[in-house]
């Protein structure tokens, strides 16, 4: 049976609330947050409480640091991703990770209407599968080595 990705922010359910920045925070709050917060990738919300865009730390490398801009003058809202890539709860686990797989993103919002129901990495979604995958991820990871050892 393939699991909804409503399982796995149900898993994370108490441990990893959504961790966000105001847009008019600077570079250097957003790094401060994921930092403290040993996280990847912070959603960026406007004043409505609306989701803006994701701030990762490939926005990081990319439009601050490779760009040559200072992180302690530069607005978030000038280098975040504006166009944030989202699931449904109901999408299945297996299509979720395709979708980051076939646009290399890392993280994942799943919403429904104006509802956030939470932000998803590629690690969470691997490790719901490994912990969840009804021995199917344990018996490819068996076979694999059998091959190996031949």
């Amino acid at each position: 049976m393939k699991q909804a990705v409503q399982a796995v922010i149900d898993d994370k359910a108490g441990t990893d609330e959504l961790i966000t920045v105001d847009a008019g925070a600077l570079v250097i709050e957003a790094v401060a947050v994921m930092a403290d917060r040993h996280v990847g990738a912070v959603l960026i919300r406007n004043e409505d409480g609306l989701v803006d865009g994701i701030f990762t730390e490939r926005d990081l490398l990319t439009r601050v640091v490779h760009a040559g801009r200072d992180p302690k003058t530069t607005s978030i809202s000038m280098v975040m991703t504006r166009e944030v890539r989202f699931v449904s709860p109901g999408t299945t686990v297996e299509a979720a990770l395709a979708l980051m797989h076939v646009n290399r993103h890392r993280h994942l919002l799943v919403i429904d209407g104006p509802r956030v129901f939470g932000l998803l990495s590629m690690r969470d979604l691997t490790y719901h599968l490994i912990r969840h995958g009804e021995g199917r991820l344990e018996a490819e990871i068996r076979g694999a080595g059998d091959v190996a050892a031949t």
